[in-house]
């Protein structure tokens, strides 16, 4: 079957945008290889801002829908919380065969935020840390201030990210780390960093209470979990 006007731009523009960002690509380039007439993206999509939004937000729904995030019970432990977090995230940003230019573009938005279109990216992730930070809160031995619990936070996304965006360089100086062949093993770098960011979020014992004021909350009094 033959695809409408509207498909064949929508197919051609994620590609071209994952590849040269936003304000590289313009409406004529597009029309050109999706060989349609140039006012057809302003018929079809407004302008080419919100065609690119729909492309951003295609592309978070589509790597979400392939991995969706975890489910538990309230006596799922909170290591296998934290482990299956991390999994779920490396798998939505390993999903390279099945939705290619879609991970490229949901991580340009992610590193280089496009006016308007930011908040798209930002919900890729949102959900994510909330649960994340409320795991962390539940493993930690001391009481953490909300700074501190984001900091730490970060620092297990970071982790996640940088086996996706720096995988090349990581497989010329220690291939050996990303797991055979070079190739990203999820389950072993799941494990890794959960074990990692354990071993760290279990020593704040004795020093998080002096981090903690009366001008700081939790995640919880700060109702992360609120959808």
């Amino acid at each position: 079957m033959s695809l409408s006007t509207k498909e064949r731009i929508f197919e051609i523009a994620g590609p071209v945008f994952a590849e040269k960002g936003f304000q590289a690509t313009t409406v004529r380039e597009l029309c050109v290889k999706a060989n349609v007439n140039v006012a057809s993206i302003n018929y079809y999509f407004g302008d080419k801002q919100n065609l690119y939004t729909e492309l951003v937000r295609h592309a978070q729904q589509k790597c979400e829908a392939q991995h969706p995030l975890p489910t538990w019970t309230n006596e799922t432990p909170a290591e296998q919380r934290l482990f299956e977090l991390v999994r779920t995230l490396l798998l939505q940003l390993s999903v390279s065969e099945t939705a290619p230019w879609e991970v490229q573009l949901l991580m340009r938005e992610v590193l280089y935020p496009t006016e308007g279109v930011s908040q798209v990216a930002e919900e890729y992730f949102s959900s994510f840390f909330k649960i994340l930070l409320e795991s962390i809160e539940a493993l930690s031995p001391a009481p953490l201030g909300y700074e501190q619990l984001a900091g730490y936070g970060v620092s297990v996304l970071s982790q996640c990210l940088i086996y996706r965006y720096g995988h090349q360089t990581i497989a010329q100086i220690a291939p050996t780390a990303l797991g055979e062949n070079g190739k990203p093993d999820v389950e072993r770098l799941a494990r890794q960093i959960s074990e990692f960011s354990l071993a760290a979020i279990r020593g704040v014992r004795g020093k998080a209470a002096g981090h903690l004021n009366n001008g700081q909350k939790t995640a919880k009094s700060l109702q992360l979990a609120a959808k």
